[in-house]
């Protein structure tokens, strides 16, 4: 064929690349989102939609729409409907710490605005309590979760809380300081993390970043009140989910450097 039949030959337009655009001859720079992150980031900003402060309507229609039918494998081939909180409970077993965090604050949310009709529903039949706590434990080292789980404990709305500030004890006094137990069939929650979350403390307390080590040094005297602010705020750690996924990769890495060592 000759080289005019060859050029009108149609072909697919190639997609341009920061090769092209720049004009150089580097490594195309583009990032692109796998399946999983691109659906993380969709629940991500589903949560924002559903947790938005002030707006229940998006909510409870969630609660009235959303279901998700499963096949079950068997021989008479059954087909269970799952319902809202179930659907979220399945998230809750996913291995993405941000999935997790998303998943549970969209189910904290659901539960205190249904208010105790709901939630008993979702305690006795479901079981829903007992298969957070076994499901979170694992998380205890994630900030942005423990005002999650104290939310629900205590019938607050987790779309009035500042997760901006950092996680400490003040900063739980001031959110929580006035409110009452509502629901305490979500005590076991709480209680699994602190659990686990003594346990891992104890095993890595030979690092100098576990919180261990604050026990075993502490000053056996009184400190000026600016020594004891300036080291709260050295040891505080965000409730902002993206800084404290951050913070608790650093502190994974110590920590496998420490296991071979």
């Amino acid at each position: 064929m000759s080289a005019l039949s060859r050029s009108s030959t149609p072909a697919f337009a190639r997609r341009s690349t920061a090769q092209d655009t720049n004009g150089t001859g580097g490594a195309n720079t583009s990032k692109y989102l796998g399946k999983k992150q691109l659906g993380t980031k969709i629940l991500g900003m589903y949560a924002g939609l559903l947790c938005e402060k002030g707006n229940l309507v998006n909510i409870r229609k969630f609660a009235r729409t959303v279901t998700n039918k499963v096949r079950i494998i068997s021989a008479r081939k059954e087909v269970a409907v799952l319902n809202s909180h179930q659907w979220l409970l399945y998230l809750l077993a996913e291995d993405d710490a941000e999935t997790v965090v998303y998943g549970c604050k969209i189910l904290a949310r659901l539960l205190v605005t249904h208010g105790s009709a709901y939630t008993s529903k979702f305690a006795g039949k479901t079981g829903g309590f007992i298969i957070m706590a076994q499901r979170l434990k694992r998380w205890w080292d994630i900030p942005t979760l423990w005002p999650i789980c104290f939310a629900i404990l205590f019938g607050y709305d987790v779309a009035d809380i500042d997760f901006a500030r950092n996680f400490e004890f003040f900063s739980l006094v001031e959110t929580f300081g006035k409110s009452k137990i509502v629901y305490p069939d979500a005590l076991p929650i709480i209680t699994s993390m602190l659990q686990v979350g003594i346990k891992d403390v104890l095993k890595h307390q030979d690092d100098p970043d576990s919180p261990a080590q604050d026990i075993v040094h502490a000053p056996t005297f009184p400190q000026p009140p600016a020594e004891r602010i300036e080291t709260r705020h050295h040891r505080s750690r965000s409730m902002d989910l993206s800084k404290a996924l951050e913070s608790r990769g650093m502190f994974s890495s110590r920590s496998f450097s420490l296991a071979r060592c």
